[in-house]
């Protein structure tokens, strides 16, 4: 059996919009990682993983949360709303992963939240009209 696999190294993260997200696998893994009873929890190389994984996703939601509050007017309520989940996001992201329990929980919680903030967004934004083709189609 083959199989191909294709790694992306995207630091500038210039893809983020290009590829779909997967939110069903991130939101398996956010239930996963917050339904954790207390106790040792997984190894810390495993925790690790983890923590990156979600920090991942997390900055991509965030860049799609960015995206859909652009697409509101500025005084938006939405908008301002995401801004300040944003900023948020931001600080949290910017300390260094940690190979812990609490860590992993912390990363799980936020990318729950921006998706939920994406899921408001997206709501809010103003419908755009659909075109219909009306006349013959061309030969």
């Amino acid at each position: 059996m083959s199989s191909t696999h294709i790694a992306l190294y995207d630091p500038e993260g210039h893809l983020n919009r290009e590829l779909p997200l997967d939110r069903a696998s991130h939101e398996h893994l956010v239930t996963a990682v917050l339904g954790w009873p207390a106790g040792p929890g997984p190894r810390p190389a495993d925790l690790e993983q983890i923590t990156l994984l979600l920090t991942g996703a997390a900055h991509v939601v965030a860049d799609d949360v960015r995206h859909a509050a652009e697409q509101l007017t500025g005084g938006h309520t939405a908008r301002a709303l995401a801004a300040a989940v944003l900023a948020e996001a931001r600080h949290r992201l910017a300390a260094a992963p940690q190979d812990t329990v609490a860590c992993a929980q912390g990363h799980a919680r936020l990318v729950r939240t921006l998706y939920e903030h994406l899921d408001h967004l997206t709501e809010a934004a103003p419908r755009r009209p659909v075109r219909t083709w009306r006349g013959a189609l061309p030969d």
